[in-house]
């Protein structure tokens, strides 16, 4: 008699899928319904090979989130077939349990709409088949696996008795699926006649913490007048449909009209001379007065802002009720130039005490490195000390004055019979001093395994590269913010470098999850047309966008 009773699809699951969404096993076997998941498993009999048993065994040791997950996995699934209730046990053969019974499916473990079996392969199964893979080949054996469950379900025997002229005529159903996201796993099964599928989840878009949208003139002006847009306003305006804002706590609207007259066209460089009407086409939805307010901070920050994007930038950093800011986008864009320039006014002005740089993706044995900890963690802030130099060259009056100096007349090389009481120093010698004795005065750096148990208290918390972390380091990071403290989270999630991390599931993608919609938090995204490094960067990032589209 056939086991496989109902019309329910059946999934193989290969290892990185349950590393990855661990979440498809259930916990204290009660049922779990996971969001948009691009596979639906709530009624699927769900096959798990021993060799992914075996493989997350190995896992486990690790002392890595990948050993976390692992160990988590195994946790749920022990009970789930080590006490299985009446309604499982009445699933399997006979009173007692027989071992040859589990290499043919035999063994059921039913939890709400779903169904698990663990599925040993029989060591006899192969030599009925052109592909046997060793027993260390562990995708080989996974795939073996499926090949299997097909077998069982076509009634042909996995024990090795198989007749060869039904191996031979052996199609794929097509009710049989390997579950795996690893590309070279999914080309090998389908060379042996096993279909594949990917699993994920449907993930919204990204939440930017910015939105256009189109408004009537009138409106427009009326916010540039008043400074704030009421909710009952912006229905009258907006007319069916916008009688409520439906925004997100601190997103900043960018509102624009197809006037060519309206204050939103007025200036598309955004550098105004007058600095009160630059960027008043941007609010920011305030989600404790219910109302779209403008941008307060712009004239508090020490250089011009050149876009949209800064704007929202510095109206997040100088912003005093925002205890952290998420800023993501791409390289050369100001995420971190702007961060350290806020952290260094702010300082000179009481706001905190001194700032703390996390570089979070040092990935180096700091310890084998010579010289103290500053020494050893220098190539990791030179980021931050980059921007204090371009900084000082934008607005320290004597090194920009001296700077010029050189550029129109050279500069000879110093000689040692120079006059001692004169200074010699080098334009670049000049500046680095004066970011020594900034950096001395109110900076300070840390490596990220030093920041638990820290408390950022009075202190700016600049956290570089975010996007190289996980979720468990990312929670660790954020909670180490203190009274009166503020940390600002940046990274490019384009550029995950850390192992078994992508874009969709690094430290920003978390944090930004876990604060959205918090009165508290301000989310910030650059586009690619923001890029103000330099026109060579911007066209690469602009060209590497439109490839992505």
């Amino acid at each position: 008699m056939s086991i496989f009773k109902e019309d329910r699809p059946i999934y193989v699951i290969d290892t990185n899928i349950l590393v990855d969404y661990p979440d498809i096993i259930p916990s204290g076997c009660e049922e779990v319904t996971l969001e948009e998941p691009t596979v639906d498993l709530s009624q699927a009999h769900i096959v798990i090979p021993t060799a992914v048993i075996r493989e997350l065994s190995s896992f486990k040791k690790e002392a890595s989130e990948r050993g976390k997950v692992a160990r988590k996995i195994l946790r749920r699934l022990r009970p789930m077939f080590e006490q299985p209730n009446p309604e499982q046990t009445a699933l399997m053969t006979g009173e007692h349990f027989i071992m040859g019974e589990s290499y043919d499916l035999k063994s059921l473990v039913l939890v709400g709409e779903q169904c698990f079996s663990i599925l040993p392969v029989h060591k006899s199964f192969k030599k009925s088949l052109p592909f046997s893979p060793s027993d260390d080949d562990m995708d080989g054996q996974i795939i073996l696996a499926t090949i299997a469950v097909e077998f069982i379900f076509q009634g042909i025997p996995v024990d090795g008795t198989a007749d060869p002229g039904d191996v031979k005529r052996w199609v794929p159903t097509g009710r049989i699926k390997l579950l795996t996201n690893d590309n070279g796993m999914a080309i090998r099964a389908n060379q042996r006649g096993v279909i594949t599928s990917r699993y994920g989840y449907k993930l919204p878009a990204p939440y930017t913490g910015r939105r256009e949208v189109i408004v009537p003139k009138d409106l427009l002006i009326y916010f540039v007048k008043n400074g704030e847009i009421e909710q009952d306003i912006w229905g009258l305006y907006m007319g069916e449909g916008g009688t409520e804002f439906g925004f997100v706590a601190n997103e900043f609207i960018i509102m624009r009209t197809d006037d060519e007259d309206s204050p939103a066209k007025v200036d598309n460089t955004h550098m105004l001379s007058d600095k009160s009407t630059a960027f008043s086409h941007i609010g920011r939805y305030d989600a404790l007065s219910n109302t779209i307010v403008a941008l307060q901070y712009l004239n508090c920050f020490p250089e011009p802002i050149m876009n949209e994007g800064q704007a929202i930038y510095v109206e997040a950093l100088m912003n005093p009720e925002f205890s952290a800011v998420i800023c993501t986008g791409p390289a050369g864009s100001g995420k971190t130039y702007m961060a350290t320039v806020y952290g260094c006014r702010a300082c000179e002005t009481g706001e905190y005490i001194g700032v703390t740089v996390v570089p979070c993706a040092s990935q180096s044995k700091i310890g084998a490195l010579p010289g103290d900890l500053n020494d050893k963690m220098d190539p990791d802030v030179q980021p931050f000390k980059n921007a204090l130099r371009n900084y000082l060259l934008k607005t320290d009056y004597k090194l920009r004055s001296e700077l010029e100096k050189v550029k129109k007349h050279g500069m000879s090389l110093p000689r040692l019979d120079d006059d001692p009481e004169k200074d010699n120093r080098s334009i670049s010698q000049k500046v680095r001093d004066q970011i020594n004795a900034i950096w001395d005065a109110w900076f300070s750096n840390i490596p990220i395994e030093s920041a638990r148990g820290r408390d950022f208290s009075h202190e700016l918390a600049l956290y570089d590269e975010f996007q190289d972390q996980n979720a468990t380091q990312a929670d660790t990071l954020i909670k180490r913010l203190g009274m009166e403290g503020k940390i600002v989270i940046t990274g490019d999630i384009e550029q995950v470098h850390a192992p078994y991390l992508d874009s969709d599931n690094n430290g920003i993608v978390y944090a930004t999850q876990l604060l959205y919609d918090n009165p508290m938090v301000a989310k910030v995204h650059f586009t690619e047309d923001e890029v103000v490094r330099h026109p060579l960067v911007k066209m690469v990032a602009e060209r590497q966008q439109a490839k992505k589209s």
